[in-house]
């Protein structure tokens, strides 16, 4: 008898820690779901209260604080714009985010914001839909570090006369650059050292005619497909590959239905932060200040977590998931080479002028950073 009487004393207790455990449980999801009614109740005083709402539409998922160790690039561009915008406005001001592609893709997203049913977003690669000549920017293995990418966008005379144009042809003012990332090829068929390599595959690309030219200079085939796609297309074979940064490639696990990277960093991708012209234009001189201060240390975080990603944290993750090559300097020599005819297509397309202007733009950027 004392034995069963132990017995079920240690049952007893085993139940009451079980009971605590899933009581301490209950309370703090039921904590959690408090917290979050009460930030969506303080959102929407803000709203309320706010003499212009901005809504700002971008893809990358709102991870942060929720999941993750850092927010995602366009995430904290995002975060940190809202809070400039609105501190420094007195909440005169109200970003409204939509992340995770909640109001459409990239093109989706800039046809809006053209028209005016949306006044900002955050793209990569699209606006070439609306503005051919900004094709230039994703010109194959055009910027040999991040800096140089960063001196163009801050500095460069170029960068100036193109967003000026952009916005007098499209009615999109370009407000700041983000990083997307510079992007390598995975894919699940073999490993890939040289463009010889690349033939016979096939390839998802953004839908900007650019990516497709570069690819087949390649030797590959190129598939335009929307972001959301990637996974699935890679997982049912419509496509033995595909090309992004790596932060993008661990965020989204496509290393679950890739196999192979190759370090070959052949294009280096934005973050465009834009906004309605005719909005922006019509604000109070005060207004459209704060939002050009908000942009430009919104960039500045969108970097850094793309950066953090790519070198750092997301790396670790497909190292451990894929087999990652890193092209001998004979290697990277035989892609260039691959790629030239891609420069010579694009002249044809929007004129030589601009592919001219922006090679001498990489030109005053790489001696204005020390690489010449």
């Amino acid at each position: 008898m004392k034995a069963q009487s132990g017995k079920l004393g240690k049952v007893a207790v085993l139940l009451s820690v079980l009971f605590i455990a899933t009581m301490v449980l209950v309370l703090c999801q039921t904590a959690n779901q408090a917290a979050a009614q009460d930030d969506v109740k303080i959102e929407a005083e803000k709203k309320k209260n706010a003499e212009f709402v901005l809504k700002l539409a971008y893809t990358d998922a709102a991870n942060w604080p929720a999941s993750g160790i850092k927010p995602l690039g366009e995430h904290a561009f995002a975060l940190i714009f809202k809070s400039i915008v609105e501190s420094r406005s007195n909440g005169a001001m109200y970003v409204e985010l939509f992340p995770a592609t909640s109001m459409g893709q990239s093109k989706e997203v800039i046809e809006m914001v053209q028209t005016g049913t949306l006044e900002m977003g955050i793209q990569t690669g699209a606006l070439a839909g609306v503005y051919p000549p900004v094709q230039v920017i994703n010109l194959p293995y055009a910027f040999q570090s991040d800096e140089i990418a960063w001196w163009i966008f801050d500095n460069s005379e170029f960068w100036k006369k193109m967003t000026a144009e952009i916005e007098e042809k499209t009615g999109i003012k370009v407000l700041a650059m983000g990083q997307n990332g510079t992007r390598h090829f995975t894919n699940s068929k073999r490993p890939i050292r040289e463009p010889k390599d690349m033939v016979g595959l096939k390839f998802r690309v953004m839908p900007s005619p650019i990516y497709v030219k570069t690819l087949e200079a390649m030797g590959a085939s190129a598939t335009p497909l929307a972001h959301g796609e990637i996974y699935t297309s890679c997982q049912t074979k419509v496509v033995d590959g595909q090309e992004n940064p790596i932060w993008n490639i661990a965020a989204n696990k496509w290393y679950e239905v890739q196999d192979y990277m190759t370090l070959d960093g052949h294009t280096w991708s934005e973050d465009m932060l834009i906004i309605n012209a005719n909005f922006f234009n019509n604000l109070p001189k005060a207004f459209q200040q704060i939002i050009r201060a908000a942009a430009y240390q919104g960039q500045t975080a969108g970097r850094a977590s793309e950066s953090l990603g790519s070198l750092v944290t997301d790396f670790a993750i497909l190292e451990k998931n894929m087999e990652i090559y890193s092209p001998t300097p004979e290697e990277m020599a035989k892609f260039k080479a691959a790629v030239v005819p891609v420069a010579d297509w694009l002249k044809q397309e929007i004129g030589a002028k601009y592919v001219e202007d922006f090679y001498k733009a990489v030109e005053e950027a790489e001696a204005a950073l020390g690489y010449r």
